[in-house]
């Protein structure tokens, strides 16, 4: 059903730069496709609980969230576990700032534990790192896949990873990117779009799309909690593909940049927003492109 209304709601994008569009048709679909995906896909969730992956993945899934949107998370893991590759392992990182047992969480999710869900708390919050910060000072040597914790994930989101990272196993996969135009703001750096590329630097994957980093992929200060925190804090996605820039590990696109569908929540919150709209990625570029100029001479956003 995902796999539907995301062709749908793709399909709205093609009306871009016509008479539809100008009058905001194209728009008004959108929302329409995602506001009645968000009403049935948890219908048909709930009543139909088969699982038909085509093969087993290799590679661990990793995500975190918060209590703003942790009521609709399941929504997300029941995507993943319906993928045509099922990850071997499915990890939710979670503060114990913001849930101080497990008791607090939803029973939707926390039925999810039987299909195969981890759930682990760890003290502090360090935001979306969670992601990615604990499962690798746990399994510093295992290749790992991160996604966001608001996505209706088409079924082939994890299989369009594991093939890209079978033609190029020492590259990072990605799904979405961007094209890195070091003298251009970051909201002005293009969307990558057409066909798959071989692996390059000048990319910049995001998140939301599935993220796959191939073992020993990523600089050692990735885990550096000082130093994130100080540089990127609210800006994941600048540095880690810093650390993948350090570590000489070149980032492969695999083709499926698409429009994805949001699971909606009220009063959600989106750091793109603040990091887009108030040109704070930008900010928290000049700062990480500062501090390694400064310690080891290099320009980690000079991808020419």
């Amino acid at each position: 059903m995902i796999d539907f209304y995301h062709k749908l709601y793709n399909k709205t994008y093609v009306l871009e730069n016509t008479f539809l569009s100008t009058i905001k048709v194209d728009a008004i679909l959108r929302l329409v496709i995602l506001y009645i995906a968000n009403i049935t896909i948890p219908i048909y969730f709930k009543f139909n609980s088969s699982y038909k992956s085509v093969k087993q993945a290799e590679f661990v899934v990793s995500l975190t969230s918060f209590p703003n949107r942790i009521s609709k998370v399941h929504l997300v893991v029941e995507s993943i576990l319906r993928q045509t590759f099922k990850p071997k392992r499915i990890i939710l990182w979670l503060s114990e700032e913001q849930f101080s047992s497990l008791n607090m969480l939803p029973r939707k999710l926390l039925k999810l534990r039987k299909k195969g869900l981890e759930i682990y708390l760890r003290p502090g919050d360090i935001r979306s790192y969670k992601k990615y910060y604990y499962f690798l000072k746990e399994n510093p040597n295992e290749a790992f896949i991160i996604i966001d914790d608001d996505i209706f994930y088409p079924s082939k989101t994890i299989e369009n990873l594991v093939k890209t990272n079978k033609k190029y196993p020492n590259a990072v996969c990605a799904n979405r990117c961007s094209e890195i135009i070091e003298n251009k703001p970051y909201a002005k750096w293009i969307g990558i779009k057409g066909e798959a590329l071989t692996p390059r630097f000048n990319l910049l994957p995001t998140g939301c799309g599935g993220v796959l980093y191939p073992a020993n992929s990523l600089y050692r200060d990735v885990v550096n909690k000082k130093l994130f925190t100080e540089l990127c804090f609210d800006a994941d996605d600048i540095w880690l593909n810093s650390m993948t820039f350090l570590n000489k590990t070149p980032i492969a696109f695999t083709g499926k940049n698409e429009y994805l569908l949001a699971v909606k929540k009220i009063n959600n919150k989106h750091l793109y927003k603040k990091n887009i709209g108030k040109s704070n990625n930008d900010f928290r570029i000049k700062l990480v492109k500062e501090y390694y100029k400064k310690v080891l001479g290099i320009n980690v956003f000079d991808r020419s």
